[in-house]
């Protein structure tokens, strides 16, 4: 091809992929802007936006390629670009560090849930072809002496062109950047890059932090002759008002509704991705001080009630436990080597199959077991039920949202949560089960909430401080047999359920329930404290 033939130099190269990356990457920046600058009150400061976010990107292109990295780099940002922008454009993802993190996390099957015809289409439009011309176009050999002052030359020219822009918008560049700081997080690609760079700090920072071993006078002060058996549930992406026994108008939850439940109406999460919320709900820090720095580096309330000397085991159907079952037993039921309800997809169900087992196997020890369910992770909710809970109808068969009905998705993620209730109530009759030589009890409390389309938002994992309530109010619910009935205050346990909590409260709740004694222990923070 003769188009393929004609030499650029790496220059124009460098500032043709920028000027792409900046016409197709920012559709929802400029969505979002127009909302706040309508076109007819503001086209000149909307039209010196796009020089602004070219000759910004244009100059960070230039100090970043040079010679041989040239194409690769550019390449790299074009096929990264195109999954960001289709995940943006789509779903309302924000690419910060933490779902970076999240990204490098999930594994085939949630990737695999991402991907459809709209997917390959901007990887094949927006990635691939692109990337194609780039490594396909020949580049002019110049000496390093006329590429210096070349690069130099359009180096001072796209700085002169960004001053001049901001200076002649100043005000609105002012009130832009006071007002509107959320509308950054859509930029494409510098966004992305600053929160790879914030990425790879933490993961360097967090590798490079001794692990520190803290509640080593964590001990067992037992309330009652009985051993305790508890199941700690985690749940994935469960929204708190899409459960009707917290007043729902859909029957999401029959089974708990005849089981004597004590729910928290008012929790909220730590973060909106599992990736972040996990460590940190098992965590002794809380939500305002919790980095992955230094809460990957403590013991959590899960090594403090095995140092104390109960039994605890993590029974896993979703990603992996975030590094915090990392010192205790630990099964991966994502696959039929241990999951014996898969069809295809491996069931939270499965993971109760062996659990009685184990329980007899522990003979006098106190029991705590986490169950880290697959719950309704989307976008492919019609996946995460068998057919038989298929009760609300129509509902969205496709992992592509935008393509269906808010009703179609509401039904499908509401299947979800009815499959959930009757897992819960599987557990609780396996608890009901053990109550003749046990005290038992079940704590559930998903992990983050999800957004269903509402103000054109998908999914989870928004930054925290301009996340919707959708992805952070959570359902949290307690069940105590007869026996754990009159050990705790129940009363003063519903009285609790009824004030605002956060996943700040698991960490000392968890000691409670184990009778877990520490100098670390805060009782105001349990919620089964008097």
């Amino acid at each position: 091809m003769k188009f393929f033939s004609d030499k650029l130099s790496q220059i124009h190269l460098v500032l043709l992929v920028a000027g792409f990356l900046t016409l197709t990457g920012n559709f929802t920046f400029f969505e979002k802007t127009l909302l706040v600058y309508p076109l007819s009150e503001n086209v000149f400061f909307l039209g010196s936006l796009f020089l602004f976010l070219f000759t910004f990107l244009s100059a960070l292109l230039l100090l970043l390629c040079y010679r041989r990295s040239t194409k690769p780099i550019l390449i790299l940002l074009l096929v990264i670009s195109s999954v960001v922008s289709y995940s943006t454009n789509n779903y309302g993802i924000v690419f910060d560090h933490n779902m970076i993190t999240n990204t490098f996390e999930t594994d085939s099957s949630e990737f695999l849930d991402l991907v459809n015809y709209k997917s390959i289409l901007y990887f094949l439009i927006l990635g691939l072809l692109p990337s194609l011309f780039v490594w396909r176009i020949g580049l002019k050999k110049l000496s390093l002496k006329a590429q210096f002052f070349q690069r130099l030359k359009y180096f001072l020219v796209l700085i002169v062109v960004f001053v001049v822009v901001v200076l002649s918008f100043s005000k609105h560049y002012t009130s832009f950047a006071r007002e509107n700081r959320d509308l950054r997080l859509y930029i494409t690609p510098t966004y992305y890059l600053y929160s790879a760079a914030k990425f790879i700090d933490s993961k360097i920072a967090t590798s490079s932090q001794p692990f520190v071993e803290i509640g080593l006078d964590a001990k067992i002060n037992k309330k009652s002759t009985q051993r305790r058996l508890v199941i700690l549930v985690v749940g994935e992406t469960a929204r708190s008002d899409h459960m009707s026994i917290n007043g729902y108008e859909l029957k999401t939850n029959p089974y708990l509704e005849q089981e004597e439940i004590i729910s928290f109406e008012k929790m909220v999460s730590c973060g909106t991705d599992t990736a972040w919320s996990v460590p940190c709900m098992f965590s002794v820090l809380d939500r305002s001080n919790y980095n992955h720095t230094i809460g990957k580096n403590m013991s959590n309330s899960l090594d403090m009630i095995s140092r104390a000397g109960a039994s605890v085991l993590w029974l896993d159907n979703n990603s992996d436990s975030k590094g915090v079952a990392e010192r205790i037993p630990y099964l991966d039921y994502r696959s039929s080597a241990l999951n014996p309800v898969c069809n295809p997809e491996c069931r939270d169900e499965g993971m109760l199959t062996n659990i009685q087992n184990y329980i007899d196997t522990q003979r006098n020890d106190d029991v705590l077991i986490v169950l880290h369910t697959m719950g309704s992770h989307g976008p492919a909710y019609y996946k995460r039920y068998p057919a038989e809970f298929e009760i609300f109808k129509p509902s969205c068969k496709t992992n592509q949202l935008n393509e269906c009905t808010d009703e179609e998705i509401t039904n499908a993620y509401d299947n979800t949560i009815l499959y959930t209730d009757y897992f819960l109530s599987k557990v609780i009759g396996i608890l009901k089960e053990n109550s003749d030589n046990s005290d038992t009890a079940m704590y559930y409390i998903s992990d983050h909430g999800e957004s269903l389309g509402e103000g054109g938002i998908y999914l989870h994992g928004m930054p925290y401080f301009m996340a919707p309530d959708e992805q952070k109010k959570i359902p949290a619910f307690m069940w105590f047999d007869d026996s754990m009935s009159k050990i705790f205050d129940i009363d003063s346990i519903k009285e609790k359920a009824r004030l605002p909590q956060s996943h700040d409260s698991l960490f000392h709740t968890l000691l409670g329930l184990m009778d877990v004694k520490t100098k670390l222990y805060k009782k105001d923070l349990d919620l089964t404290a008097k």
